[in-house]
């Protein structure tokens, strides 16, 4: 069981814990880890398919804070989605531009819904988490007259990867750019043999799951996150 801060979120009193199955033992340890941290509460990860877990924390207090749709895309039956129909290079190509990538993350973090109380941190705090762990080459940046302007990352793992954070600046929302980076890493994961791609999208952001069904991705159970008090 892993306990921690909430990335970009570390400020705030809880420290979050993904749960599958749930009992007194299990919820005072996660408890005992959150204190050490100086947390007051957990916030829980648990999807649709262990209802007993949401049960079990709601009858502690506990609510729903957010919920993310799942999604997973057989990379291999997809069709190529075509060519990116917007200015895209990688981290790998231009590792200068992580200064951007940054920019747009400050700005495009606290704009998820559930989120509005983040605080990334300086540069080299966010890229402990934000840019260092994902591969530089599918680290995919969008461009504008010289500017970033947004950015989308995968989470590799095996032959199965993540759609990590995808930002776009609040001015060039609504342009297509989301749309060419989740083209781009299609491409991606086709060209280096990936088996799955995965994301998960808050349900307060309908134009994400519309984009996930366009491209073909399947819809998975969901992600369900509730905060509460520790264990007594």
């Amino acid at each position: 069981m892993e306990v921690r801060a909430i990335p970009g979120q570390e400020h705030l009193p809880w420290a979050e814990v993904w749960f599958r199955s749930a009992d007194e033992d299990a919820w005072r340890d996660a408890s005992a880890q959150a204190r050490a941290l100086g947390k007051a509460g957990l916030e829980v990860w648990t999807t649709e398919e262990h209802p007993d877990v949401v049960a079990f924390f709601v009858d502690r207090g506990y609510e729903e804070v957010r919920r993310y749709l799942r999604y997973a895309l057989d990379v291999r039956a997809a069709p190529d989605p075509g060519e990116p129909d917007w200015e895209l290079t990688t981290l790998a190509e231009r590792p200068e531009l992580v200064h951007g990538v940054y920019r747009v993350a400050l700005e495009t973090y606290v704009d998820q819904p559930g989120r509005a109380d983040a605080n990334l941190g300086a540069l080299d705090v966010w890229r402990t988490w934000g840019h260092d762990p994902h591969p530089k080459d599918a680290y995919f940046v969008a461009l504008a007259h010289g500017d970033v302007v947004g950015f989308g990352f995968l989470e590799v793992e095996g032959d199965e990867g993540y759609h990590g954070m995808t930002g776009v600046a609040r001015a060039w929302r609504g342009r297509g750019i989301a749309e060419a980076i989740k083209r781009a890493h299609i491409r991606w994961a086709k060209e280096r043999g990936l088996r799955l791609l995965r994301t998960a999208n808050e349900v307060r952001i309908p134009a994400i799951r519309l984009l996930n069904e366009r491209y073909g991705y399947r819809s998975e159970p969901a992600e369900i996150v509730l905060r509460g008090p520790l264990a007594p």
